[in-house]
């Protein structure tokens, strides 16, 4: 009987093992990202209404960037960018021929830009030209997003080494932690200043201390960077969704971050049982993925002390939640990833 019982588990632990690394497992990582800050989760318990949707037909605004020439830019999933006129119509700028999510602004004009499938891009003179090769198997594996310094340095974010663009959902179930925070000084010179992090995102800086913010997605975490010192430190963290991109408003000196999804609690404990994940994703396998976390826009504006000044949630819809979050003309505008046009809130109070 003991035997039997014996060889009964030995069977048993053979076929969870085959589940767990066999053929198509899930390459899952052990991650214990801080817990959601319920104090902080309770300021966004109130709804604002969305008070106006701006040209629908612009799909995917993944990020919006005010230029030096006082119009508003936005990323399309189709690869235009777009210029926003005082007028309020829309015009296409260029066509990066890839996915371009973040934008900036150089001290010269030149607008750069994240692409997603290219790299890093310079946009100037009615020309585009390649500056970090993104393209599969090129140096940049998912660049994200990034800011320009006034010293003309570029801070740039390579989300993962293990997943291109449209597989974002892949890392985070696998949990891994293989972003890069990049500088960049000139076409094809770069150096890798900080990396091993989770989906590291939005970045954004502030023109009157050079620091640097930028958005660790899966940990729901943001991080103060010192380029000159390379210092890396906890801005904030226990955020309630998963930060995406991240902008620095110079009028009010606030830092503006989006989150498309709320937190989900069941996933981010199985980021702590690396086995039982690989075993959840054959049954995700077989049967699809369980509901995701509700995905209301979202927003936090921090002050530079990290004093919480405006938390913003609108209505549920059918729709994906917001990538970013940019206070334009008094109001807040929205865009997201795989979102219709832009959306419009007016400005949240300030809390407490």
């Amino acid at each position: 009987m003991i035997r039997v019982i014996a060889i009964s588990s030995a069977v048993l632990i053979l076929a969870l093992a085959g589940l767990a690394y066999g053929p198509g497992a899930l390459n899952a990582y052990h991650f214990a990202p801080p817990p959601q800050d319920e104090a902080l989760a309770a300021q966004f318990a109130n709804e604002q209404p969305i008070i106006g949707t701006e040209r629908s037909d612009l799909h995917g605004a993944e990020d919006l960037e005010p230029g030096p020439d006082g119009r508003l830019y936005t990323s399309l999933a189709d690869g235009r960018i777009m210029v926003r006129d005082a007028d309020g119509s829309w015009s296409e700028l260029v066509n990066t021929g890839g996915r371009p999510l973040g934008l900036s602004f150089a001290p010269d004009g030149a607008l750069f830009i994240a692409d997603a499938e290219l790299g890093l891009l310079r946009f100037a003179d009615e020309a585009l030209t390649s500056w970090v090769d993104g393209t599969s198997g090129g140096e940049f594996v998912f660049t994200d997003d990034l800011t320009v310094l006034e010293d003309g340095r570029i801070i740039l974010t390579d989300a993962s080494l293990r997943h291109r663009y449209g597989h974002h959902m892949t890392s985070f179930l696998e949990a891994e932690q293989t972003g890069r925070i990049i500088e960049v000084t000139a076409p094809g010179e770069y150096r890798v200043l900080a990396e091993g992090l989770a989906f590291i995102n939005g970045v954004d800086h502030n023109p009157a201390t050079g620091l640097v913010y930028i958005n660790e997605t899966w940990s729901g975490r943001i991080w103060e960077l010192n380029p000159d010192t390379l210092e890396l430190r906890v801005f904030a963290d226990g955020l309630p969704g998963y930060p995406d991109n991240l902008e620095f408003d110079e009028a009010t000196g606030l830092i503006w971050t989006a989150m498309p999804s709320m937190r989900s609690a069941e996933l981010d404990q199985l980021h702590g049982r690396p086995f039982l994940k690989r075993l959840t994703w054959r049954w995700i396998q077989l049967a699809g993925l369980p509901p995701l976390p509700p995905r209301p826009a979202m927003a936090i504006a921090y002050r530079t002390d990290g004093t919480l000044v405006h938390a913003l949630r609108g209505p549920e819809e059918d729709a994906d939640g917001i990538t970013t979050a940019l206070v334009w003309d008094g109001q807040v505008f929205a865009a997201g990833l795989d979102r219709d046009g832009i959306t419009i809130f007016d400005l949240p109070p300030e809390l407490d």
